[in-house]
Formats: C-alpha cells, structure tokens, sequence
C-alpha cells in the first residue's frame, strides 16, 4: 500500500490584472538568482460534500494532472499561514478520491458522500528563486479558469501571482516580497485559495439568472 507523502505548504497569492505581465522576480528584494520559466497547464477536479463540508473546514481534496506533482492532494489547515499537504499517485484512486484520504476527512463529512464540485484549469508559468546561498521560493505567473459543478453560474477566469516558499525560505521572506508587491500595485489576494474563490461569486457581486 502506497503511504501518503507530506510537507508543510506555505504561500501566499497577489492579484494581477487580466494580460498583465508578472514582475519580474529578478528585482524583487532578496532573490540573488532566478531559474528559466517551466510552463505547466494544469488540470484540477476538487471533491466535497454538496455542502461544502470540506471547504467550510478550510480542506481542500483534489486529483491534478499536468504538472510536477501529478496526484492526489488533501491539504487541511497547518500552523500558522502554512497547510499541510498529503499527497498520493494519481494509482490510487481512478474517478473517485483515495480510500485513505476519505478515511481521513469521514470526521468532516460524517457520512455525505464526496463528489466532484469543480474543476479548475491554470496555466502556469513557474520560476524557481535563490537567495545566493540556496532556494528560498518557487514563484508562479497563473492564469486560471474555473468551472463550478454546483452552480455553473459562478464559473470564472482571474489573473494571479503565487509565491510558496521552499529550501530555506521563510515567513520573513514572503513579508518583504509582499511589501515590495504592494509598492508596486500588487496587493495580496484576501482569499488564498483558488477553489474557495471559484466558489465565491465575482467580486462585482452580478451573478447571471438562471435559465431554463
């Protein structure tokens, strides 16, 4: 039996406006060196409950494609702005998620079954940072669509900048980077996961009517 993998993911998300170019990490206080962009289109189904259970608890279950982690992933609430990610090859569940991930969140669901409730498509642009003495973070450019499978009236499409710490990266670091982000129109993102805000409706509030 394959047993789920684990790291501590800490990131943070800021807003960039629909074609806008990225900032280029190269000037950004801290980071001596900037790795060649890899390109990524990642492909992302989350399950829940049809009332959100999991979401409510701040967890998130999902099976990837496209990407250097293709898999399985639950990620539940870590200490501090961190989440503690538990991966899984993409083997051990076809169209339904992980015996052991569900064994995991029965405390949440309590008997609801897990079903598919959206799915998120996100073309990445990703480059990798270094301090001079070794990586500190991983810096994504993400251009993302989301199609949600309870209400396909809040399907969506937004323009973000990601950045997650990794090596000997720290908190401290993402509050420079964060300063320095703002100083130049950037803010942070209040929401920081795609799939809440693919759940949440568009910031003008305007939500089309329903036909049929």
């Amino acid at each position: 039996m394959t047993r789920a993998h684990r790291h501590l993911e800490t990131e943070r998300k800021f807003t960039l406006q629909p074609g806008a170019q990225a900032p280029d990490p190269a000037h950004w206080p801290g980071v001596e060196t900037v790795s060649a962009p890899d390109r990524f289109e990642l492909d992302a189904l989350y399950f829940d409950t049809g009332d959100l259970r999991l979401a409510n608890a701040g967890v998130t279950l999902r099976r990837r494609t496209g990407g250097a982690d293709d898999g399985w992933h639950l990620k539940v609430p870590g200490a501090g702005e961190g989440r503690l990610e538990h991966g899984l090859p993409l083997a051990a569940g076809q169209d339904a998620p992980p015996a052991e991930f569900v064994e995991q969140v029965a405390p949440l669901t309590v008997g609801e079954p897990l079903r598919p409730i959206c799915r998120v498509c996100t073309t990445r642009v990703e480059r990798r940072l270094d301090d001079g003495t070794g990586p500190v973070a991983s810096v994504c450019d993400d251009t993302v669509t989301t199609h949600n499978l309870l209400d396909p009236r809040l399907d969506q499409s937004w323009h973000e900048l990601e950045v997650e710490l990794t090596g000997d990266g720290t908190p401290a670091f993402l509050d420079t980077v964060t300063e320095y982000l703002a100083g130049i129109g950037i803010p942070q993102v209040s929401i920081a996961s795609k799939l809440r805000t693919a759940l949440t409706p568009p910031p003008d509030g305007r939500v089309p009517e329903a036909r049929g």
